[in-house]
Formats: structure tokens, C-alpha cells, sequence
């Protein structure tokens, strides 16, 4: 994130909460976990704030980690801090269980399971895309679109590059636990926990979705990733399941996908290599996702569900 994409992103967020902070309720209240989260959005909007600039004053500052190693870590210290800086903020302001959130363990296996089918079918109709797409494009073509996603990915390689370079392969492990694991618990605490719920109750579900998902991918820094969509389903996830973790599980995953280009060396720009991959993902995913929709109508049939509202005790 460039400094003038910051400031932009800034802007928008002091314009959603100037504007949803003196919109009267709007969705009636049906008693979802969502209704419950009585704080004001400008804790979202500090949280938000307060994410993205830590990250971009370290990142983007003269002494770009690119040029000056040992900014690595001073970045990595400033995620972390800003990580458990944003639940100690929440928890001070609001005096609420981070259960009100969308952490509640009640029912949460058939919950998990519902929006598994979405997110294999999600990356089922990815891979499918992306397979056609080799399959039926020139080599040349094929070639240069690979390597223009190679490229997007500059920021996970250029850690994980840093760490093998300096303690060896096996350090890798924390910038993937890092990419994997801690950026989506936070990002999702901040866009879908904190954001969501006040928009909503503005609003509707829809429009909190939309909001909350272009903000997301404006904090990302790029108009052309795919925040957006991932966002919206994210966001549909936390509304019918009452839980981060789905997301959690949607956003890691995806940036599982920059991991796995590292160590896909030369075969992550070989046209071949690729579609051979793609077929066999597009073959497993299928069956992934017929699996877990079998399993989750024999449950439900079963009884198991979460009719109504999950309890925050």
C-alpha cells in the first residue's frame, strides 16, 4: 500500500463512519448475533485505522525491508502488537465477550460444515475457470498471465525469500504461520467483527457486505485483487453462521495460495504444469464438495442445526 492509496483508504473509512455514525437504524431487529453488537463503528473505523497504517508506515517507509533486513522483524513485532492491540481495545471500550463477535464454540460443527460447502465450491469453480482457461488459450497467452499473477503475490515471496535466506528453509514457518493464521484472524476481527454489525443494523446485510468488503480490499491496496468477492462471501458466512471462523478459514486459505507459488519454484510459470495441476484440484475439489454436501444433509436430517440464535454466554 502506497502512501496516497493509504490516504484514500483512510478518507473512505472517516466518510463510511461520518455517515453511518448519524444514520438511525434502518434493519429491524430480529435477534441475531448481529443486533446484539451494540458498539458504535467507529471502533471498526479506529481498528481499521489502526491495522493498515502500522503495517504501511513500516513497509513503505525509507527503509523498505527490500533494502534494510531488519525491518522484517520491526514489521513483524508491529502486526502482532497491532493484532493483540485491537482485542484489548475492544474488550476496554465495548466491557463484551469476544464470544459477541462471532467466537461462540456452541453448534459450531455443523455451522463450520455449512460454509465448507461454500468455500470448496468457491475454489472448485476457480480451478475449473483457471484449468479452461489453460486448456484453451495459446501457450504464449497462457505464459504471460502466469507470471502476472506470479508477481501479485511480491510481498508473501519477498518474506518468505528473507527468512530462508537468513536462519535457512525450516524459518519459513513464520511468515506462513504469520500469512496463514494471524493476518486473517485479525483482518476478519476488524472488517467482519467490528465493521459488519454496525453497517448492518444502518442498513441491511447486503449493503454491510458490499461496504465492508470494498473497505477490506481497499485496505489490501489494489482494486483488482479479489477481496471484494472473497469479502462478500465472507460476509454472507458471518451472517448465516454467526461466526468469524468460516472466514477465517476462506482468507487463510487463500493466502495459503502465495505460499504454495514460493515453493512451486519454476512450475508456477510453466503452462503445463499448471493445467495438470488444475485438472487434478478441479477432480478433487469436486469430490471434496459432493462429500461434505452429503454429510451436511445427513446431519441436518438428523436434527443437528442451529435454528435460532447462537448463545454469546
Amino acid at each position: 500500500m502506497t502512501w496516497w492509496t493509504l490516504s484514500f483508504y483512510l478518507l473512505v473509512l472517516l466518510a463510511a463512519g461520518s455517515v453511518f455514525s448519524v444514520k438511525k437504524d434502518a434493519y429491524p431487529d430480529r435477534g441475531a448475533l448481529f443486533d446484539r453488537q451494540g458498539w458504535s463503528i467507529w471502533i471498526g473505523i479506529f481498528a481499521a485505522t489502526l491495522l493498515k497504517s502500522v503495517s504501511a508506515i513500516v513497509l513503505w517507509s525509507p527503509w523498505s525491508f527490500r533494502n534494510q533486513p531488519a525491518i522484517v522483524p520491526i514489521y513483524f513485532l508491529a502486526e502482532i502488537s497491532v493484532f493483540v492491540g485491537v482485542l484489548l481495545f475492544y474488550r476496554l471500550i465495548t466491557g463484551q465477550p469476544f464470544t459477541l463477535l462471532g467466537f461462540s464454540s456452541e453448534r459450531l460443527g455443523i455451522r463450520l460444515l455449512f460454509a465448507m460447502r461454500w468455500i470448496i465450491g468457491v475454489f472448485f469453480v476457480l480451478y475449473c475457470v483457471f484449468y479452461i482457461f489453460l486448456l484453451f488459450q495459446s501457450v504464449e497467452v497462457s505464459q504471460a498471465w502466469l507470471m502476472r499473477l506470479y508477481r501479485n503475490r511480491d510481498l508473501v515471496t519477498a518474506l518468505m525469500h528473507f527468512f530462508e535466506k537468513m536462519w535457512g528453509l525450516p524459518s519459513v514457518v513464520i511468515p506462513i504461520l504469520f500469512m496463514v493464521v494471524l493476518r486473517p484472524f485479525a483482518e476478519e476481527i476488524v472488517f467482519r467483527g467490528l465493521l459488519y454489525g454496525p453497517i448492518r443494523r444502518k442498513s441491511d446485510p447486503i449493503m454491510a457486505a458490499l461496504i465492508s468488503s470494498f473497505l477490506f480490499t481497499l485496505a489490501d491496496g489494489s482494486i483488482a485483487s479479489p477481496h471484494l468477492l472473497t469479502g462478500v462471501l465472507s460476509a454472507y458466512l458471518y451472517e448465516r453462521t454467526e461466526s468469524l471462523f468460516p472466514g477465517m478459514i476462506l482468507h487463510g486459505l487463500l493466502n495459503l495460495g502465495s505460499v504454495v507459488y514460493y515453493f512451486g519454484g519454476k512450475n508456477v510459470i510453466s503452462v503445463v504444469v499448471r493445467k495438470t495441476e488444475a485438472g487434478w484440484m478441479t477432480l478433487l475439489l469436486a469430490a471434496l464438495f459432493v462429500g461434505v454436501v452429503i454429510l451436511y444433509r445427513v446431519l441436518r436430517k438428523k436434527g443437528y442445526g442451529w435454528g435460532g440464535t447462537v448463545s454469546i454466554s
